[in-house]
């Protein structure tokens, strides 16, 4: 904590250090006829030796401007600029402490038949709702990746796990000249695509499925779009990569592009056992020593949060194809083939008046699944107005695994309990098809009258087959102690489909009305048979420990609503859903028959960048809760069903703040929730002293949840070829669970807040420096019983430094600690794991890299994490990768024709 402030007040201390050496300079910008403020106006400051970008804002309502904190002596250019306007430019040099007060700024619009004898760089364009930036005035190393490039950008971050950020929104996607590149993975292309290769880069608002624009502006996320230069009309490229290390550890892949014109095609490919999970570099990151280098090794994935060594072999093509300017096609193809092997060890304190139940388990877990998914995307333009997109996949997975745990229980008097033994083996295999439509018509006449359609169908069947052996040893009720052994076959089948339509139509210039309407339906299937092993083979059916369970689910919504303009900054809007609900239940030996009626209704008031919303939604029990049979899954654990369950009702009420200051790239948020329900599902359990468990589910009105955070990130100008980034989070959260246990009801209430502050400085393209520290408290008290209070508390340090120095020579070293001093007694409390790399660059513009890389120098690195649950805290150990050496070897290609 103290760290935390230090850093802040170090910050504060810099920043007004240099305040007073720098330079201003301000202006309005005008229409030249008109004499009408020009807004959001760009206004660029760039270095005149390489037309760099030093910093730029957008010009305000009433046409204002200001840049703060510019450099002293050094030539420098001003370029004003507005769509359809000429530019207006002009040199500087400023004093230092100058401030230069422009005026009046009057623009003249282009003519038409006007030739251009010279063109001046713009680095920076607003197009409509589009922020373009120009990649030549951004300056990037030789064999530089994408990712670079947006480092650079004003606004734009690139966090550590490879997540990218546009004025504090997160970019949902990231498009290669309007077309899709291997789904939606934003990191595939940034990570592995060259800069070189890229003209601008256009930022807008995803309102892909929004085009009305009811996603609120405080939520609604960002669209990348990379488009290359013009003159490469046809190129391949990609890069292969190989490596190979200690404790038999090895990495191989590769990416292939080609571009024709109006056609992409891009293969695809790794293999590892370094649980890199997936495509993205998240885990490279993570572990330390494999990123940052230029060279990019490969397109590894995400954190294998679960724990266990994985490898995974995956694949997959992706193809684009664009017929003129109206219609674009788009294919994908992944397989994807996983194997994990976990070691976990499990300590629990399960608190039962005076008595605690004190558990050890060892569990051992071989996991294997194999994965095909193809996809497609038809999106279809027939004109200004109207637009269609498809979009079709089916998936195939098949999986297979073995497990086997031990446990012993004992209680605080030191007396045995019971004790364990299982192992299971089982497979199954699933398959899916989804589909979803859209159709969006806007009128000619009318900018704001609009009728959509919409779509989704997922189909979902699946089978698996489960041998479970569970031995146990009952020494508090010797007579308890037992062996099962059996089989469960298992065929589900779940359907969902809905179809919406949505009219709007503005009253006057102010209102908007609207209506939808929508028809969903569900059906779900589920049988299982399990089977008792009586003569050497599963072969006795037991029927009470069988289900057969069938749902049918209709909703029909009518939701009329409107929208009120007070202001170009506020607006109310506002609906209320009647909801009509026909449910079937279909049991083994019974039926439940269900009709609900529902009142919804929906508010949002935007105004001046601040969100306040409120919405109420149903949840409705699953079918399994309701059956009305007791399931004995072993002898330590049972689950009845509560056939008189009802319908959830949540209340959220919740605020959104945002605000982004381009001129000096300062952004402001703040988030809040309250969660209050109604009738909601609560666990009800009872729990013997020999630790055997039966539960059941029950309604309970709730208390209300809350949730607050709230941020601010900083990336400060230039100073002598330094920039600093700064980023700090605050979070809070009160929850109250009430918990049913031996027929004593009592509420859990849980307060968790966290502190988490990020900096980063770079020089050049030479130093890169990230560090991090955070730190979590979570205090949960007991309302019963003895009134328990637990307290948990986290910190963590991560520390990134990458040097390329000497020319051609990459240092990289990665350090991630975290440290949780209330782990139970024989758990790693503080974890250390620091990586480095030493990397080569050859060949010519460096495409061919030599790195040495050693994961976990200290071979400190465990998985383990705390958790707390009803009345009882759990540690879990996980096993994960342990120190290894690399030697990897990568190059890229790059074959570029104008022809």
């Amino acid at each position: 904590m103290k760290t935390i402030f230090l850093s802040l007040i170090l910050l504060c201390l810099f920043s007004a250090s240099f305040a007073q050496n720098r330079a201003a300079i301000k202006g309005k910008v005008t229409d030249s006829i008109s004499k009408q403020p020009l807004e959001l106006s760009t206004i660029a400051m760039v270095d005149l030796k390489d037309t760099s970008l030093i910093a730029y804002t957008l010009s305000k309502k009433n046409g204002d401007f200001e840049l703060q904190r510019l450099p002293v002596d050094k030539q420098v250019r001003l370029v004003i600029s507005y769509a359809g306007y000429k530019s207006y430019i002009h040199p500087f040099n400023f004093k230092k402490g100058e401030v230069i007060d422009l005026g009046n700024i009057a623009l003249n619009s282009k003519l038409l038949n006007e030739v251009v004898v010279r063109a001046e760089r713009v680095p920076i364009k607003v197009k409509k709702d589009t922020l373009e930036f120009d990649a030549a005035a951004f300056k990037t190393r030789p064999n530089a990746a994408v990712e670079e490039l947006l480092k650079k950008l004003p606004g734009v971050q690139v966090d550590g796990d490879g997540t990218i950020t546009v004025n504090g929104k997160q970019v949902s996607k990231l498009l290669i000249d309007g077309k899709q590149f291997f789904g939606s993975d934003p990191k595939i292309a940034t990570k592995n695509l060259d800069a070189a290769i890229v003209a601008q880069v256009q930022v807008y608002d995803d309102r892909e499925n929004d085009p009305d624009h009811l996603v609120s502006e405080t939520q609604v996320q960002k669209i990348i779009n990379i488009k290359l230069k013009k003159a490469i009309k046809k190129s391949i490229f990609g890069k292969v990569f190989g490596g190979a290390g200690s404790r038999d550890r090895y990495e191989a892949g590769g990416l292939f592009n080609m571009f024709r014109d109006t056609l992409q095609v891009s293969v695809i490919g790794l293999s590892n056992n370094l649980n890199h999970t997936g495509f993205s570099r998240e885990e490279l990151n993570a572990e330390g020593g494999f990123d940052r280098s230029g060279g990019n090794t490969s397109f590894n994935g995400g954190r294998n949060w679960g724990g266990g060594i994985e490898k995974i072999t995956s694949g997959g093509v992706n193809l684009n194809q664009n017929y003129g300017e109206k219609l674009k096609l788009n294919l994908q193809y992944f397989y994807t083939q996983r194997n994990n092997v976990n070691e976990s060890a499990n300590f629990q304190q399960q608190f039962l008046k005076d008595t605690t139940l004190l558990t050890r388990a060892s569990n051992t877990r071989n996991a294997n699944s194999y994965t095909h998914t193809v996809s497609g995307l038809v999106e279809w333009n027939p004109d200004t107005v109207r637009n269609l997109r498809y979009n079709p996949s089916l998936n195939y997975n098949s999986n297979n695994n073995t497990s086997s745990a031990a446990g012993s229980t004992s209680n605080n008097f030191d007396m045995p309990v019971n004790q364990s033994l299982s192992n299971s083996f089982g497979n199954s295999h699933s398959t899916q098809f989804n589909q979803s439509f859209y159709f969006h018509k806007r009128s000619k006449n009318k900018s704001k009258e609009s009728f959509n359609v919409s779509h989704s169908l997922s189909i979902n069947p699946n089978h698996s087959n489960n041998f479970n052996n569970n031995d146990v040893v009952n020494y508090q009720y010797p007579n308890l102690s037992d062996s099962l052994h059996r089989l469960s076959v298992r065929t589900s089948n779940n359907v969902s489909g809905n179809l919406d339509f949505t009219y709007r139509y503005p009253l006057t210039k102010k209102l908007i009305v609207d209506v939808t309407t929508s028809g969903i339906y569900n059906k779900t299937s589920d049988q299982v048979f399990t089977y008792d092993r009586k003569t050497g083979g599963f072969d006795s059916l037991l029927n009470n420990q069988s289900s057969d369970l069938k749902r049918d689910q209709w909703t029909e919504n009518i939701k009329p609503g409107i929208t009120y303009q007070l202001n170009k900054q506020t607006q109310i809007i506002a609906g209320l859903n009647t909801q009509w609900q026909q449910i079937s239940n279909n049991f083994v030996t019974s039926r439940l028959v269900q009709n609900y009626f529902f009142l919804l209704p929906t508010v949002r008031i935007e105004a001046y960048g601040i969100s306040f919303s409120y919405d109420r939604r149903v949840n409705q029990p699953g079918v399994s809760s309701l059956q009305p049979i007791t399931i004995v899954y072993s002898p330590l654990y049972s689950y009845t069903g509560n056939p008189n369950l009802v319908p959830g009702i949540n209340n959220n009420y919740s605020f959104n703040f945002f605000k982004y200051f381009n001129d000096s790239q300062l952004g402001i948020y703040s988030y809040g929730n309250i969660s209050s329900q109604k009738n909601m599902a609560i666990t009800q359990q009872v729990i013997r002293s020999d630790g055997a468990q039966s539960n059941t589910t029950v309604n309970r009105d709730g208390r209300p949840s809350y949730s607050f955070s709230t941020g601010v990130f900083k990336r400060f100008k230039k100073i002598k070829e330094w920039q600093l980034n700064s980023s700090t989070n605050f979070y809070s959260n009160y929850y109250q669970n009430l918990n049913l246990l031996n027929d004593v009801e009592g509420w859990q209430n849980t307060i968790a807040y966290g502190l988490h502050e990020n900096i980063g400085v770079s020089w050049k393209d030479v130093i890169d420096l990230n560090t991090g520290v955070g730190f979590n408290q979570s205090n949960t008290k007991y309302h019963y019983d003895d009134f328990r209070n637990i307290k948990v508390s986290t910190y963590s340090i991560s520390n990134g430094l990458v040097v390329r120095f000497p020319k051609k020579i990459i240092w990289e070293t990665k350090q991630d600690f975290n440290y949780n001093g209330q782990v139970a007694a024989g758990f790693k409390k503080g974890v250390n794991v620091v990586s480095s790399s030493l990397a080569l660059q050859m060949l010519k513009k460096d495409r061919g890299e030599l790195k040495l890389s050693v994961y976990d120098i200290f071979n400190q690195n465990v998985s383990v994490y705390r958790y707390i649950n009803t009345n009882s805290v759990s540690d879990v150990q996980n096993n994960t990768l342990k120190r290894y050496f690399m030697i990897t070897y990568s190059v890229k290609f790059n074959k570029l024709s104008t022809k």
